[in-house]
């Protein structure tokens, strides 16, 4: 795909995440429509588009079992860099224990969905949904053990969980939904496809909204300060995933599936990552700061990996 085509179709994101910005500061959104927004988001309609991803496959007749043997594959290379390069990132930018354990939550745990979802369906349509839904699935049930054992292991003892309960999500929930109907060719009606089809839509430019408030509630000259946050940016936005277009290019089979995997790569901190370690009482701001940054510069590496891949 054109480059120029990509640029464009990122900048429409861009607007949205504008509209989102707007509405914070002209007080149409506040703090708590804000979060209520963003609950609706993560709840309602990011599942929904997970599910009408699987049914838009399954409508047009793209369950090849080859091509999702292709996609796990890389899903599971994906988390597996992450995690190994996780630990000389987080030593080299980690002043202390508490930031090493923040930025290497921030390495593996990219916005695969909130984010993901969005770009990917701008980039190669909805039918291309279907393969993040293994990525989301692997993502928590990651996220929910090894990143809490992570986000936690500064505590004492006794103030630790599991955290294994946070695995049955509504995320978790709608994404195995969406592998049955996958893996089983189910074919709904109409009326049920245009359903998931305008209610998953919907996820788009309010998810873009919603991170266009949150740029809004942060000062700009504390969300654009520190070396570390620019060279953490470099790493995960441009570093990694050419290191890995080029090292797993053998690989390569399909090249929608091949695509996602390096867009994965190239995707801004996940928002998730801020609320976990804020419940177990780490640095939320230098994760906010670096989840705000990442998301506006991935704007414009985007383009620039998809054009490498």
């Amino acid at each position: 795909m054109d480059i120029l085509v990509i640029f464009e179709r990122m900048l429409m994101l861009l607007a949205m995440m504008g509209l989102g910005f707007i509405s914070y500061k002209m007080k149409w959104l506040e703090d708590n429509s804000h979060k209520k927004l963003s609950e609706i988001v993560v709840n309602v309609f990011n599942p929904a588009l997970i599910i009408n991803g699987a049914l838009t496959a399954t409508a047009y007749g793209s369950t090849d079992m080859g091509l999702i043997a292709q996609n796990l594959r890389f899903v599971l290379i994906y988390f597996g860099v992450n995690i190994i390069f996780s630990i000389p990132i987080s030593r080299i930018l980690g002043k202390d224990s508490g930031q090493r354990d923040i930025f290497s939550l921030m390495t593996i745990f990219s916005n695969v969905g909130f984010m993901g979802i969005p770009v990917i369906s701008s980039i190669y349509g909805q039918g291309a949904v279907i393969y993040i839904t293994f990525y989301i699935l692997v993502y928590n049930l990651l996220l929910y053990t090894l990143g809490i054992y992570i986000a936690q292991r500064g505590l004492p003892p006794e103030q630790r969980s599991s955290g294994i309960s946070g695995i049955f999500n509504i995320g978790t929930v709608c994404s195995v939904l969406a592998l049955v109907f996958f893996f089983t060719g189910f074919k709904p009606g109409d009326a049920v496809l245009t359903f998931f089809d305008y209610v998953g839509n919907a996820t788009i430019p309010l998810s873009m909204m919603v991170i266009g408030a949150s740029v809004a509630r942060m000062p700009f000259r504390e969300m654009f300060s520190g070396l570390r946050m620019y060279v953490f940016a470099a790493i995960s936005l441009l570093i990694m995933p050419i290191s890995a277009g080029f090292l797993f290019r053998a690989l390569k089979g399909d090249d929608v599936i091949f695509g996602v995997f390096i867009i994965m790569f190239a995707l801004p901190v996940g928002s998730v990552v801020t609320m976990v370690i804020k419940n177990y009482g780490g640095d939320e701001s230098l994760c906010s700061r670096a989840t705000i940054l990442t998301t506006l510069l991935s704007i414009f590496t985007i383009p620039i990996i998809v054009s490498l891949i």
